[in-house]
Formats: C-alpha cells, sequence, structure tokens
C-alpha cells in the first residue's frame, strides 16, 4: 500500500494543467483508482475520466489510491466526506483492494447497508466485461465507455444532490445515461454498454516522474481491435474499431503534451493503423521519441521499425501468444519463431537493444509437450538473437465475451508443472530474462472474471477472514479447475 505521507512528494512530481486549489466548487466527488499510484497513473482510461470531470469548476474531483489510511491526493479528505465515489476498475484483481479501501474509510461494502451517502459506482474494463460478482457493492455500474457519464454527472448532482435528495431519486436520474445499470433494480433482462463515437483520441493529461511510464505522454492511436483472438476479449470491449487520424494524435501532443520528450501510442493492433509511418514521422519532426504498446512486427515494415529506432526507442514488446502451430490456429494467430528470430536480427541492426516477449501457458487442449515446445523456442531464440530478450510468461485465464470464454483454467497443480518446465529448461540460457507470471491471485481473477453474483459474500468474507478461509466457507475449490457456470449472466451484456 502507498503511506499517506507520499502524497507531496506524489503531487510534487506531477505536471499538471490543472488548479492546485480550484475554487467555486459547489459538488464534491472521489475518484478511486483500488491499486497504487504507479499503476493508475500509468492508466490512459484513469486519467481521461480524471480530466474530464475536471474540466467541471463546479465539481471538485479528488483522487484516491490503495492507501493503508484512504486520504485524497489533493487535499488528504477521507474518503467518508464524499457523498459519491467513482471507482475505475479495469482489473478484476483490484475489487479485494477496494473493499479494503471502503473498510479502512468506515464505509460499508455492500450497497445495501449504506444509507443516502455515499454511492458508489463502479465502471472499467473488468466491469464491462462481467459486473456480477462485484455487482452488490455498487449503486451503479457503467457498461462500457465511460465518457456519457462523466461529462452528464455534473448536471445530475447538481439537481439532484446525492445526500439532500434520496438515494431513489440520484437513481432515477442517473439511469437515463447509455451504459447504466442499478444492480439493485435488476430485471434478468439485456443489458446495453455504452459505446464511444470520440473522434478525438483520449490521453494522460498529467505526466508524472512515479508512474510506470515515467513522465511519458500517452495518447490514443486507436480503439478495438480487427483481431478477434480466442482468448481476448478486446474485440468485444471496443466496438468498431476506429483510427485516429494523425492530425487529431500530433494536434492532441502540440496541445495537452506539455512538452514532453517521449510518447506512448495506446491502442490493441497498433501495427494496423495505415498511418503509423506518418505518426511516428510527426513526432520526430518535434523531437519526440515514440513507444508502442505490444506490436504485431510481422505487421509493420522495415521502414517503421527504422523510424522508431530513430526517434529513439530502445525496446519492443512482441506477443507471439504459443510456439506451436496447432493451438496458434486455434487461437487465431501464428507468428513462428524462425520469424521472431529475422525480427530479432533486423531489430538489432536497426539499434534495438531489447525485444519483451509475450506467451500463455495453459491454452485449451495445450499438452505438456506443447511447453517443451515453447521452453526450445525461448532458448533458440535468447542464443540466436543478439539483443536483451525478455519473456513474460502468463497463464491462460478465462475472459467473459471472448470464444475461449467456456474454457476452463488449468489446476494450480497442472500449471505449475508446467511453469516448472519452463523454469528448468530456461534457468542456465544467457540472454534471456524469464517472468513467470502467475499466483494465487491469477487463480482469483480466473474465479472473479467468469463467476457471478454469488461470489459476493465469499469477497466480503475474504476481507475478515482471509482468502483461505472465505474460499472454504463458500465451499470453492481454487486449486481445481476454473471454468464458468452454465448459462452465466454476463452473457446478458450486449
Amino acid at each position: 500500500m502507498a503511506r499517506k505521507g507520499g502524497h507531496k512528494n506524489y503531487l510534487r512530481a506531477e505536471l499538471s494543467p490543472f488548479a492546485e486549489h480550484p475554487m467555486g466548487w459547489s459538488q464534491l466527488l472521489a475518484l478511486v483508482y483500488p491499486n497504487s499510484y504507479e499503476v493508475a497513473m500509468a492508466n490512459i482510461g484513469f486519467q481521461w475520466l480524471y480530466g474530464l470531470l475536471r474540466q467541471n469548476p463546479a465539481l471538485l474531483t479528488e483522487r484516491f489510491f490503495f492507501d493503508k489510511q484512504p486520504a485524497s491526493l489533493e487535499s488528504d479528505r477521507r474518503l467518508g466526506d464524499f457523498p459519491v465515489i467513482a471507482v475505475s476498475m479495469p482489473y478484476e484483481i483490484d475489487g479485494l483492494n477496494l473493499i479494503e479501501i471502503l473498510r479502512a474509510s468506515g464505509i460499508e461494502p455492500l450497497a445495501k447497508d449504506r444509507g443516502r451517502t455515499p454511492i458508489l459506482i463502479g465502471g472499467g474494463d473488468s466491469l464491462t466485461l462481467n459486473p456480477f460478482p462485484f455487482a452488490d457493492f455498487f449503486d451503479i455500474i457503467i457498461l462500457g465507455d465511460g465518457e456519457d457519464w462523466a461529462r452528464k454527472f455534473p448536471e445530475i448532482a447538481r439537481n439532484t444532490p446525492p445526500g439532500l435528495v434520496s438515494k431513489d431519486s440520484f437513481l432515477d436520474s442517473c439511469a437515463k445515461i447509455d451504459g447504466v445499470w442499478i444492480p439493485s433494480r435488476d430485471d434478468g433482462g439485456v443489458l446495453r454498454r455504452a459505446h464511444s463515437d470520440r473522434q478525438i483520441p483520449a490521453y494522460t493529461p498529467i505526466l508524472t516522474s512515479f508512474g510506470h511510464f515515467r513522465n511519458m505522454f500517452l495518447v490514443e492511436a486507436q480503439r478495438g481491435c480487427p483481431f478477434k483472438c480466442a482468448f481476448c476479449a478486446s474485440s468485444w470491449l471496443d466496438e468498431p474499431v476506429f483510427n485516429y487520424s494523425v492530425e487529431s494524435i500530433l494536434s492532441v501532443y502540440d496541445e495537452f503534451g506539455q512538452g514532453a520528450s517521449r510518447v506512448g501510442l495506446v491502442g490493441s493492433a497498433i501495427a494496423e493503423h495505415r498511418d503509423l509511418e506518418a505518426i511516428i514521422r510527426g513526432f520526430a519532426e518535434r523531437n519526440v521519441s515514440v513507444h508502442l504498446s505490444s506490436i504485431r512486427l510481422d505487421r509493420v515494415s522495415g521502414k517503421v521499425v527504422r523510424l522508431l529506432a530513430e526517434s529513439g526507442a530502445k525496446s519492443v514488446t512482441f506477443a507471439p501468444e504459443t510456439a506451436s502451430e496447432r493451438l496458434a490456429k486455434r487461437i487465431g494467430k501464428w507468428i513462428p519463431p524462425s520469424d521472431i528470430i529475422e525480427q530479432g536480427r533486423k531489430l538489432s541492426e536497426s539499434g534495438f537493444d531489447e525485444m519483451k516477449l509475450y506467451w500463455i501457458v495453459g491454452l485449451p487442449e495445450e499438452e505438456r509437450e506443447d511447453v517443451k515446445n515453447l521452453a526450445s523456442a525461448i532458448e533458440e531464440i535468447a542464443k540466436t538473437c543478439s539483443m536483451r530478450i525478455s519473456c513474460s510468461v502468463n497463464p491462460f485465464i478465462p475472459k467473459p465475451h471472448s470464444r475461449f470464454a467456456d474454457s476452463p483454467m488449468l489446476s494450480h497443480r497442472e500449471l505449475e508443472e508446467r511453469f516448472a518446465i519452463l523454469k528448468s529448461r530456461l534457468k542456465n540460457v544467457s540472454n534471456l530474462s524469464l517472468e513467470i507470471n502467475y499466483s494465487r491471485r491469477s487463480r482469483l481473477s480466473a474465479l472473479f472474471s467468469v463467476g457471478g453474483r454469488e461470489l459476493s459474500s465469499a469477497i466480503i468474507d475474504m476481507s475478515e477472514r482471509g482468502i483461505k478461509g472465505a474460499l472454504k466457507e463458500a465451499g470453492i475449490d481454487l486449486d481445481a479447475k476454473i471454468s464458468a457456470p452454465q448459462n452465466p449472466s454476463w452473457r446478458r451484456i450486449s
């Protein structure tokens, strides 16, 4: 957890366009990200939402993070002093942090146990994919894009002030906004998401040296994903695919980038942006280095690679997922290890010194021999490439609305055995950094990813008696395979 005393250090490290002590406000809103400051400020969705809310001078929005004694970053106000608490929750596992934050603030986690205030509003990718495990904690959940809510909320709060009117009156006003779902009024019908038609890309209005992307200006280059990889829900989350224009991306930087020397382009399939070369050239003309989220190197030209290197980028992230052609055809994404080696050679010749690779273990129909072949492929890549190779290996976690949504996460024992194969085979390989991202929290993420409303009591118990005791009481074996129930509630979301 972050320390309350660190708030001043965080604020001093920020380059922000917002007034430190705004005047003339009449409403209070807490914006919570239930993880560390560093993680939150590297999240473009959280920063974009904060920026939208701060644009309204009548609304004083203050940030909260996962603190032992939750207090606002801006003024050290207590969370319980805010009549409305908005929560940005892109990751399922952060829901446990949220319960801790509420309890530490003296706020009842369950919506039915709270009075008129505070009103708890949730949003983010995890809640859009499957809001049900955490539904009983929220008065309102925003399904899909939250921009419409952010723009309309200040007027609703002015006309029906939370705490001064009944909770039902406030909920009635919010129910008119696209994407709003009120769990206490659920009738079992279809739940519709809010979709964005924004023509101006989202961006991070605040630069900070404490974020995971230090002093980097993040700007959205693309919404959605044209690929429908079987394990991934990105193509469902943001429909349809939209590429922002070169002009809009560069204009946003010129107006809001605050002179940042590094820019991160955000998107699920950046290589598919037909004007990627022009975007990189535009930033090069401004003496700004460009950094990309995970990219399909098999989909970009050598010219783009050279431009990235010339702009100052030193590493590139690539997600082949599997070294098995059989599994690759099932997920809809095949990049042979030989192609990765060839790309590594080109990257090295262009001046890059590191290639980061993402892999998945435990995909449906995977066999132990596939894991052994993955180890051999990684070893060959590391020994052949002259640049540093960093491999991040993650377990398969079923995601709602993906083609593999009904496939189970392997048992703890099976995954441990498969990760042990990789560790044993690759422990003495030089030029290789291997990171296995697997723990019991990974299994909880899978449970929350595909579970239902029946999990709320177990989630409450986890904060009281610990995870192990709560799961035992609920009759949940976290070590067994984890899969979606029959006819899961999240299929109601459209």
